[in-house]
């Protein structure tokens, strides 16, 4: 399990992470206008390849492959409902930083 708070004196905004089996789930409290949505956080071998997949095939991409502070490479589409999903990727560079 993992939480992030701008304000470590106040429960939100929160970025947070449980898990079991394995399987990792993200909740945040940061984006107000998204409650009663999900945004689902999966991991896979190659963002690029699997942006090109799918975009090539019409999906609405929300984040296009981006490089991330915390050492990923995440590109982000939104299903029919309005759901966010995150694909990443851990950067090989990631760990000389």
């Amino acid at each position: 399990m993992f939480a992030y708070r701008p304000d470590p004196n106040k429960g939100d905004p929160c970025y947070l992470g449980v898990a079991r089996d394995g399987v990792w789930l993200h909740l945040q409290s940061f984006k107000r206008e998204r409650a009663g949505m999900t945004d689902a956080f999966l991991w896979v071998v190659d963002v690029d390849l699997l942006h090109e997949e799918v975009s090539a095939r019409g999906a609405v991409v929300q984040l296009a492959p981006t490089n991330q502070t915390w050492g990923t490479r995440e590109t982000g589409i939104r299903d029919p409902d309005g759901n966010v999903l995150i694909f990443a990727t851990k950067r090989p560079d990631a760990n000389a930083a």
